[in-house]
């Protein structure tokens, strides 16, 4: 208790002494701080996906899925590769993206512990695993050997994302 006799009468004695200020005038510029940037999805062909849907999302047809992390300078490098091949095998072949570090349950079942790694999956099966960074024209030789053995798949419309 004698502890808390001094703050308590310095924390009432404080305002008494120094007083409150009062606001600035109006004419006077407050600083304000630096307005948060929250990442938007990206408006693209590759299809961003979570715990909640990639079990749905890669059930059926040809599906290059990227386990990435928000950190991995190489999966940041890779995106436009991605992007390209989305774009180049659009209604053939699903490229989604899943961020493994915030999906946990994903990055367990598929027993992600590097990154990136990318997965070539056929109605819903593994079929091939790569690490690490790869170009575009690697990306595209990794999936057009597969595009051929299923129906095309059915991409979501930009309203649906």
């Amino acid at each position: 208790m004698k502890d808390k006799i001094p703050s308590l009468a310095i924390g009432l004695l404080l305002p008494l002494l120094y007083g409150c200020q009062e606001p600035p005038p109006s004419s006077v510029q407050v600083p304000q701080p630096p307005s948060v940037q929250v990442p938007q999805p990206k408006q693209g062909f590759v299809v961003e996906l979570s715990d909640n849907d990639f079990r749905e999302k890669i059930r059926e047809g040809v599906v290059l899925l990227d386990a990435y992390a928000v950190w991995c300078g190489p999966c940041q490098w890779m995106e436009p590769h991605l992007e390209k091949v989305a774009e180049t095998l659009h209604g053939k072949v699903l490229v989604a993206r899943i961020d493994a570090d915030a999906n946990q349950e994903f990055a367990e079942l598929f027993r992600v512990n590097a990154f990136p790694t990318l997965f070539v999956l056929i109605d819903g099966k593994t079929t091939e695993t790569v690490l690490g960074y790869h170009t575009e024209e690697q990306l595209l030789k990794l999936v057009e050997k597969y595009v051929d053995a299923t129906e095309p798949v059915v991409l979501p419309s930009q309203e649906e994302q």
